[in-house]
């Protein structure tokens, strides 16, 4: 049974967040009905069933991105509707809400989101004492600027880590990892997904007669040519040694057939072949509705050793029979 793909961190953060939102709020919804609050009972009623749907949302589609917006928006909503309808005694609701806000928006969408929300929230309170409502304001602006500040630098060393964990460190394009997990994604693609795989003919030799320094510049070289052929930024990926991969995600195999040739025959007569007489073994495979990730990958391979032991400098189209 093909293995499904591992649940996102986005994923896994949204579901805990809106399960925890419909569970708390909906305590207090239970509260508010036993103590006859029937207004602001209601209102948590259906913000619990809010929370309570974005989670089987997210548990079904695995879906994150939209629904983070929808829990940091019903999260602000809540807020100024509880203090609209229950006054100042409830502007301790703010103070989670920001933090969740920054905590599940990019930085510029919580800014605007809220940014906007903090002004109703101020203007629902203008009719208190002056000293009152400065030190609310600032506490407000303190807590907002520190959340900010702290969501800046937790997204940087998300994207710093993510970086480190999925690029090759010699070529600077995608590893192993990132293709692995890249090619699992597709499990249930219903569009067609084609692949290349590649390696260097004689790269061995270049390593044996000028040293690793030179082999891992030819690697560096190889990188960058295939790269300025391709029209998207992430697909291609070195698996290890002097084997490469391109992702063609979305795409038949008759266009990675094509793109597999043009690379090939522009290679062939570029510097690095000219220099060190490099040439390249290829496969092409597109994955079948049926078929799982480890048969297409599989036929892959096979069909890019089965270049390699005829003769090498060619294309093999990897059809399944």
């Amino acid at each position: 049974m093909e293995r499904q793909a591992k649940r996102s961190d986005k994923e896994i953060i949204v579901m805990i967040l809106s399960l925890t939102y419909a569970l708390g709020v909906g305590v207090f919804a239970v509260i508010r009905m036993v103590n006859q609050d029937w207004m602001i009972g209601i209102l948590d009623i259906i913000l619990a069933s809010i929370g309570l749907f974005i989670f089987i949302y997210v548990w079904y589609t695995r879906s994150g991105h939209y629904p983070a917006y929808a829990i940091a928006l019903i999260s602000v909503i809540g807020t100024i509707a509880t203090l609209a309808m229950k006054g100042s005694g409830q502007i301790y609701w703010a103070y989670p809400s920001v933090a969740l806000v920054f905590y599940l928006l990019p930085n510029k969408h919580a800014l605007i989101l809220w940014g906007v929300s903090a002004l109703i929230i101020i203007g629902l309170l203008i009719d208190l004492p002056v000293i009152e409502l400065v030190t609310i304001a600032m506490t407000i602006g303190i807590t907002s600027f520190f959340c900010y500040f702290f969501s800046a630098r937790m997204n940087e060393q998300h994207d710093r880590l993510r970086r480190i964990a999925n690029e090759d460190v010699l070529t600077q394009v995608l590893n192993r990892r990132a293709f692995n997990n890249d090619t699992i994604k597709l499990t249930d693609s219903q569009t067609a997904e084609s692949a290349i795989l590649f390696d260097l003919d004689k790269f061995k030799q270049v390593n044996d007669y000028f040293g690793h320094a030179k082999g891992d510049q030819v690697l560096q070289q190889v990188a960058v040519y295939v790269q300025s052929q391709l029209s998207c930024e992430n697909c291609l990926y070195r698996i290890g040694g002097d084997e490469f991969a391109i992702l063609c995600v979305g795409k038949d195999f008759g266009y990675a057939y094509h793109l597999a040739q043009k690379i090939h025959l522009d290679f062939s007569q570029g510097e690095i072949n000219k220099e060190h007489d490099i040439t390249l073994s290829m496969a092409v495979a597109q994955k079948e509705p049926d078929e799982s990730i480890k048969d297409w990958l599989g036929r892959l391979d096979s069909a890019l050793y089965k270049a390699k032991k005829s003769g090498r400098n060619q294309i093999i189209k990897a059809i399944r029979h």
